[in-house]
């Protein structure tokens, strides 16, 4: 069990509750602190005019809801209805559950002056797994409108779950005031990022530990990631990574070269960069799962005459859509040296070994074919790299004339994800098979993580003679996506 306190929630407590089985519990404080923010909410809206409570949204902000008449009583269920058109592919059911809790998480922060039996109901729609239906087309980066509206018709059972079910115990009737605040998130984008990030970070350790075994493969000079050049590099994470890389590689052979080339020499510089990427991500991802950004934003409190609303652009997820991007640069120029390396790897002049490691000299292909792959899945990641915050939109007649576009950004990294994780796979199928070859064993390397590391990279099929490698690939993948490459759990 999982509490949603609204102060704090684990991006891997996000990422287990997406993966699903794990339920979840709203606290105490956050429901009290919900139920003031809806008290404060409506003794501002008796005051003054509230966007989205009190009159139409976006281009119809200037109007103003009769509440005496009966278009205000309907307001709210007819703003969900026509905001809940989405259009593609259905999402997976881990993206979906890991929106509801960082919603969740999000209302329980006490800013959207929300009536706090929806986010109860969300709590029982998440531990039911009784999931709403979401595609991929809607957000824009400026709030997630379409899921949300679509994730509410459901709790009310209008629309049917992804079991073609109806909830029973359904929210009866939906007031004006809880229908844009429920929607104002970008909680499905901010998902996305979540599950990406939570991939990318044990894909980028395996990949740290895929190239020491191309270099140890290929008698790399470890100077370039000596304490000097730790001390002396330009950024923290560049020196951290100097550091693994050093501990993992020192005494595994004796440089071949006074100089490697850049995708060896430079593995702490471009290693170093996704690895700044991922952390400057992770810290705002921490913030963002908490945020109270709705709009308008309710703060104070009835009880000391402190109540009020701020009508704000904090939906806008720019900095989101520039961290996505700049993560994105970073990994799409790491695919660049990962390719090469795995091409060096086919080349007799750096292994010692026949050409494309092949069992013989006369003909055979042997991992010729990895580089293809190894090639298409770069291209999609550096593809992908194409900044999406550049994007922009003029919508709503005008009243809303930007768009971040950080749900264009996060929707990439799904497939990024798989991009990379192909391309470290490919890596550790050829380095492990060149180690192997030269007749290399676990048991002469000092470093004990090193000697796991090529003893779970040894698992790997042995044969070298041309034949079906999709079994070896499929296996490298299952290992690439472990945390540690799965050599913790031996």
């Amino acid at each position: 069990m999982i509490e949603i306190d609204g102060r704090e929630l684990g991006l891997a407590d996000i990422a287990a509750v997406a993966a699903g089985g794990i339920r979840v519990t709203l606290a105490p404080s956050a429901v009290e602190r919900m139920a003031e923010s809806q008290r404060s909410a409506r003794a501002t809206a008796r005051a003054r005019p509230v966007y989205g409570r009190s009159t139409g949204v976006g281009a119809n902000r200037s109007v103003t809801l009769d509440a005496t008449g009966k278009g205000v009583d309907t307001h709210g269920l007819n703003l969900l209805r026509s905001h809940a058109v989405d259009a593609g592919r259905n999402l997976d059911r881990e993206t979906v559950r890991a929106m509801l809790v960082i919603r969740l998480s999000q209302l329980a922060a006490g800013a959207s002056g929300i009536n706090p039996a929806i986010p109860q109901a969300l709590v029982e729609m998440l531990n039911s797994d009784a999931l709403p239906e979401v595609r991929e087309f809607g957000g824009i980066g400026t709030a997630d409108l379409p899921a949300l509206a679509g994730t509410a018709l459901t709790l009310l059972g209008e629309r049917p779950t992804m079991d073609g079910s109806r909830i029973t115990e359904a929210l009866e009737g939906w007031a004006t005031e809880d229908a844009l605040p429920f929607m104002s998130s970008n909680a499905l984008t901010i998902a996305q990022a979540v599950l990406a990030h939570q991939k990318l970070a044990t894909l980028l350790e395996n990949l740290t530990l895929v190239s020491a075994l191309s270099f140890t493969a290929m008698s790399g000079n470890s100077e370039a990631f000596s304490p000097e050049v730790a001390r002396a590099s330009d950024a923290s994470a560049v020196g951290e990574m100097a550091g693994t890389l050093h501990a993992l590689v020192t005494g595994t052979d004796e440089a071949a070269r006074i100089q490697d080339p850049f995708c060896l020499r430079t593995l702490p510089q471009v290693l170093g960069a996704v690895s700044e990427e991922l952390a400057a991500l992770e810290s705002l991802l921490k913030r963002l799962v908490v945020a109270g950004h709705e709009n308008p934003l309710v703060f104070g409190t009835e009880a000391d005459g402190s109540n009020g609303v701020a009508h704000h652009g904090l939906f806008q997820m720019t900095s989101l859509a520039r961290r996505v991007d700049a993560l994105h640069l970073a990994m799409g120029t790491a695919c660049a040296t990962n390719l090469r390396r795995i091409n060096l790897l086919c080349d007799p002049a750096f292994t010692g070994l026949n050409r494309f490691l092949a069992a013989d000299d006369a003909g055979q292909s042997g991992v010729m074919m990895l580089e293809y792959v190894a090639a298409a899945a770069a291209a999609l990641v550096r593809a992908n790299a194409q900044p999406a915050s550049l994007q922009t939109v003029v919508l709503s007649l005008g009243a809303e004339e930007d768009a971040s576009f950080a749900s264009l950004a996060t929707s990439r990294l799904e497939s990024t994800v798989r991009g990379l994780a192909t391309l470290t796979a490919v890596e550790l199928a050829c380095g492990a098979r060149a180690l192997r070859m030269q007749g290399r064993t676990p048991d002469e390397f000092s470093n004990p993580v090193f000697s796991r590391v090529l003893k779970t990279a040894f698992t790997l099929p042995a044969a070298t003679q041309d034949r079906d490698l999709r079994q070896d690939l499929d296996e490298a993948l299952e290992l690439v996506q472990l945390p540690g490459l799965g050599y913790q759990a031996q």
